[in-house]
């Protein structure tokens, strides 16, 4: 399961490497990622008052958390249909997906830690800025995203049969892999199932419909649009939680790799990524 995670994001960085020294530094590149950083920071405040209507402080902002940050394989699976699709879409998405991780994570802790009543723990934010900046998968999708970037083309060919020949044999097997962990973890909602199993299914319509109306006030081209939404509308249930699992033990994985993991991960895949690429190609081209 590592293995098969350490490879998707190192070649899909490499990839994202490749296409983004092909690419032309313009306005509307800027634009795109003060929204995606702006909204990773959006979205966990949103969905963490609402949460607090049935959760405490430290459950609500580690859901919140996941939910302002992204999910790689979507976004991969996303990649895959595009390509699929016969279109192309910018490699300046990758190093975005990278730079969104990291603010959610802080928003989520910084709620938790000041939204607690009791001051028995401190906060700490060099210890905070470090596992939201240098986590393993963001260390490696950068550093992949940099080597591919530093490549001349013809030397990326070299790895044609590595990076792409065999990626999408790779992916079916991660995500047969996750499914099935995913399975076991829908059972963990207990009390509030109903409360968080909406919002699992309601959160990524929201952000995705907020990451359509960013993507026509940009202009971005119909891929690169259902790229944006997508960033929006996954949720993390790899970075993020290892994340927590150091800055935040006092939540329950329970909770928010069931929401994350066990419905809004399958829901995009199943119907949000039909649906976004039907909404984009209708409101973009």
């Amino acid at each position: 399961m590592k293995f098969l995670s350490y490879y998707l994001l190192m070649s899909i960085g490499f990839k994202g490497g490749i296409a983004l020294a092909k690419a032309e530094l313009t306005t509307q590149m800027g634009w795109t990622f003060l929204a995606g950083l702006v909204c990773s920071v959006l979205i966990p405040i949103w969905l963490f008052f609402w949460l607090k209507q049935k959760l405490n402080s430290t459950q609500a902002a580690a859901i919140s958390a996941c939910y302002g940050s992204v999910s790689a394989v979507t976004f991969l699976t996303a990649i895959t249909w595009i390509e699929n699709n016969n279109q192309s879409f910018s490699g300046h998405f990758v190093a975005l997906m990278a730079l969104m991780e990291g603010p959610a994570i802080i928003v989520g802790i910084l709620f938790s830690k000041y939204g607690q009543n009791s001051k028995s723990s401190g906060f700490n934010l060099k210890a905070t800025l470090h596992d939201a900046f240098f986590n393993g998968s963001i260390f490696l999708m950068m550093g992949s995203l940099l080597i591919g970037y530093v490549m001349s083309p013809t030397r990326a060919t070299d790895y044609q049969v590595f990076i792409y020949d065999i990626f999408k044999g790779f992916l079916c097997f991660f995500l047969l892999d996750l499914g099935m962990t995913a399975a076991k973890q829908v059972r963990d909602l207990k009390a509030q199932a109903l409360f968080l199993g909406l919002t699992a299914l309601l959160a990524p319509v929201v952000n995705a419909t907020l990451g359509l109306f960013i993507a026509i006030w940009i202009g971005l081209k119909p891929s690169d649009g259902f790229l944006f939404i997508i960033l929006l509308a996954s949720a993390s249930y790899i970075a993020v939680p290892a994340a927590l699992k150091t800055s935040l033990p006092e939540a329950s994985p329970s909770l928010y790799l069931s929401m994350s993991l066990g419905i809004t991960f399958p829901f995009n895949l199943l119907i949000g990524i039909p649906l976004y690429w039907s909404v984009t190609q209708r409101f973009l081209s």
